[in-house]
């Protein structure tokens, strides 16, 4: 029941959270105005604390010297991104808000099993007043840059920058071996180039590129110097005209400008091209784009357009292509770093976009209040966070030493965009810095259902899907640290009301003999229905036992 993971890289979300709040010293005496929050996603107190004794936090030593700091509040159950924000935002637990993690169950009961579920962001709906709502009705104007949407959300009267729900196609990469060669065809109005140029071509949604590698005449490197990109064969229609740059500083001006696609929906989106490297002769490249991506829906309403930039959301790095192996060998599996750069530059790039979103709507739209988000440090955290954890027995020092720089580049890019937003507030502006959740490493996984199925509790038929005429409970696959009962008051549910009692103790009996050698691996069993208006667990769409 207890599997042992094959690497540490897999975080275990635990109770944390970070509060900053500033007020300039002449303003302590009356109100603020105005107010900006600023949400870090996944910030680790320990992490943060150790960075600012090492002077490597600049901005938030800044707020923590002339402000108010706290770094023992807690989160809600679960502490995850889906219910931490819907309760940041409300001020009201997930019993309320209705978004009980990262999918919830779907309601009314009556009409859907226990297999059922939402995703939390944007389609279960919220079921509380947001803090910009509120403000709305004091007559205050918010603008809210890219903070998690739900479904069901008032935001009349709001500015709301929602680039999450915009994205239409995922990353990736692109290289000699994955592209395919040229045809036969000629170009038109070709570049100009020393050597033969040699043509690639490759598909993104329903968009064909077709490239060419140069030796440009104006560039003194020797061999094969840049990557033209077109939609057809012909340089007058030249979408992109990359040259190779590895990661480092000054990648953030080895982009593209942002390039329209067509999403395997047809849909009409941007996404950007930045060129890692091409060899001299040609005979490979590394070609990174982002996701592809709605525009913004801003209307011009008389300030200054909004830039390209901050039409074309990115939001995310490349995590899931490094995690995969695709940016190049990992550190843990005997890579050089490369790959990591690579990552950190796409993180900083999702970041430079972020910031520069921020910087004009804070100058060009009117607000009283702000609210900013950056998915970062958590987006490096579930990568790297595993392998610092020193209470894992899989610790390694050696690999734990390299791999700390690179998520404290991670924290330091969080770290710039609050000193942007430090620096643009004006005068009676109160300052707050949040964070949803802290992150842990893990080396296990405990396989909960596998418990429940040999004790009886949790059937599955031949197919191996679970049996709701059987089945008494089940540990849903959106691991949101609770199980659901399947009692009568669900669709298929078996339960009756007068049995709930001994199922539970039965439940909670087998939860807490479940051992790792000596070790218990469940350490506490909480009732909805006992717990559940204490803790702010439990409810309609939430569990019906929460386990620690």
């Amino acid at each position: 029941m207890i599997v042992r993971l094959r690497s540490t890289t897999s975080p275990l979300i635990t109770a944390l959270a970070v509060f900053l709040f500033f007020i300039p010293q002449h303003l302590c005496a009356q109100p603020a105005r105005r107010a900006i929050v600023l949400a870090w996603d996944g910030t680790v107190p320990s992490f943060v604390h150790a960075m600012l004794r090492q002077g490597k936090l600049p901005n938030l030593a800044k707020l923590v010297e002339t402000g108010a700091f706290a770094d023992d509040v807690k989160p809600v159950f679960p502490s995850k991104t889906a219910p931490g924000f819907a309760s940041l935002i409300t001020g009201a637990p997930p019993r309320i808000t209705g978004i009980t993690g990262n999918r919830v169950p779907r309601a009314p009961r009556a009409q859907f099993t226990i297999l059922e579920s939402l995703p939390g962001f944007s389609a279960a709906p919220l079921r509380a007043e947001t803090i910009w709502a509120a403000a709305r009705r004091a007559d205050k104007r918010s603008i809210v840059s890219h903070i998690p949407t739900f479904a069901g959300e008032r935001a009349e009267g709001t500015v709301r920058f929602s680039g999450y729900t915009l994205i239409a196609g995922r990353d990736g990469i692109v290289t000699k071996n994955s592209a395919q060669s040229g045809g036969d065809d000629a170009w038109q109005n070709a570049p100009a180039s020393m050597a033969r140029p040699i043509e690639i071509s490759f598909s993104i949604g329903e968009t064909r590129f077709f490239g060419l590698l140069v030796d440009d005449p104006d560039d003194a490197q020797d061999g094969y110097d840049t990557l033209v990109l077109a939609t057809a064969r012909d340089g007058a229609q030249i979408k992109a005209r990359l040259k190779p740059a590895p990661a480092g500083v000054g990648g953030e001006f080895s982009w593209s400008q942002p390039i329209a696609v067509k999403s395997t929906k047809n849909q009409d989106a941007k996404l950007y091209f930045r060129l890692f490297d091409l060899k001299p002769d040609g005979s490979d490249f590394f070609l990174y784009h982002t996701r592809p991506v709605r525009d913004l829906p801003l209307a011009a309403d008389g300030h200054s357009p909004a830039s390209p930039t901050v039409l074309s959301f990115v939001g995310n790095g490349a995590s899931i292509l490094l995690h995969q192996g695709a940016l190049g060998r990992t550190i843990p599996n005997g890579g050089n770093g490369s790959a990591e750069e690579r990552y950190l530059d796409t993180l900083a790039f999702a970041q430079h976009q972020l910031i520069e979103t921020n910087r004009w709507a804070m100058k060009n739209l009117p607000w009283d209040l702000y609210f900013a988000y950056t998915p970062f440090p958590d987006e490096a955290e579930h990568l790297w966070r595993g392998y610092l954890d020193e209470s894992l027995p899989t610790y390694n020092r050696d690999l734990a030493e390299r791999l700390r720089p690179y998520l404290e580049r991670a924290y330091r890019s969080s770290d710039e965009e609050l000193g942007l937003l430090l620096r643009e507030r004006s005068s009676g502006t109160l300052f707050a810095l949040i964070s949803d959740h802290g992150l842990q490493g893990i080396f296990k996984r405990v396989a909960l259902n596998v418990a429940l199925q040999r004790e009886g509790l949790l059937v599955l038929d031949r197919q191996g899907r679970v049996d709701l005429t059987k089945t008494q409970v089940l540990y849903p696959a959106v691991n949101n640290g609770y199980l659901l009962i399947n009692s009568k008051d669900r669709k298929d549910g078996i339960v009756a009301a007068d049995e709930r009692a001994a199922l539970v103790a039965k439940i909670r009996n087998l939860l807490l003999t479940l051992r790792d050698g000596e070790r218990p691996v469940v350490q506490a069993v909480f009732d909805a229905k006992e717990d559940g208006p204490a803790m702010g667990i439990g409810g309609e769409v939430g569990g019906d036992l929460y386990i620690e």
